[in-house]
C-alpha cells in the first residue's frame, strides 16, 4: 500500500465521519435546545420518586378531630362529602354508645404513608381510652377541612362496617 492510498483512505474516513457527525448534529439540533434526555436506570432499579411531603402531622390532626368526643356535626368537615342527615343520626347513636363504653378519646398512630392519586393512604392504628386497638389502611383526600385533609367516604364506610 502506498502512502498516497493510505492518506486518501484516511481523508475519506475523516470526510465520512465528519458528514455523519454533521447529519447527526442537524437531526438532533432541536433536542440540543430542549436539553438532553436522560433515562436514569441502574441495573434495572428505578430511581426513587420525589419524597412525599411530611404528611404525618396533618393526617394525625384529621384523625384526632374524628376521634374526639362529640357528635357527627363536629366531624363532618373531616369526611369526604360530609355526613348526610340519616348517616349523622346513625353516627350520633354509635358515638354516644362508644362514649358511654369509655372508648373516647381515641389516640392514633400513622405509618406507611403513600401517595395515592390526589391524596394519600396510610396504615392507621387507633387505641381507645379503654385499651381497645384496631388497625386499618385509610385513604385521605384533600378537602375543605381545617387540616386540609379528609377521610375518604369509602374508608369511613369500611371502618364503620369493621367496628360494627
Amino acid at each position: 500500500m502506498t502512502l498516497k492510498a493510505l492518506v486518501s483512505g484516511a481523508a475519506a474516513a475523516v470526510a465520512i465521519a465528519g458528514a455523519a457527525a454533521g447529519v447527526t448534529s442537524i437531526a438532533s439540533s432541536s433536542d440540543a435546545v430542549a436539553g438532553p434526555r436522560v433515562t436514569p436506570v441502574v441495573w434495572d432499579i428505578p430511581m426513587p420518586q420525589q419524597p412525599a411531603p411530611d404528611m404525618q402531622g396533618p393526617l394525625l390532626a384529621t384523625l384526632q378531630a374524628l376521634g374526639a368526643p362529640g357528635l357527627s356535626a363536629s366531624k363532618a368537615p373531616y369526611i369526604q362529602g360530609g355526613i348526610g342527615r340519616i348517616e349523622g343520626r346513625v353516627a350520633d347513636t354509635k358515638l354516644r354508645e362508644a362514649q358511654a363504653e369509655g372508648k373516647f378519646p381515641l389516640s392514633f398512630s400513622v405509618a406507611n404513608i403513600q401517595p395515592s392519586g390526589p391524596g394519600f393512604t396510610a396504615d392507621v392504628t387507633a387505641t381507645a381510652a379503654n385499651g381497645g386497638v384496631a388497625s386499618q389502611n385509610i385513604a385521605f383526600v384533600p378537602g375543605p377541612s381545617p387540616t386540609g385533609w379528609q377521610m375518604s367516604k369509602q374508608s369511613l364506610m369500611a371502618l364503620m362496617s369493621a367496628v360494627g
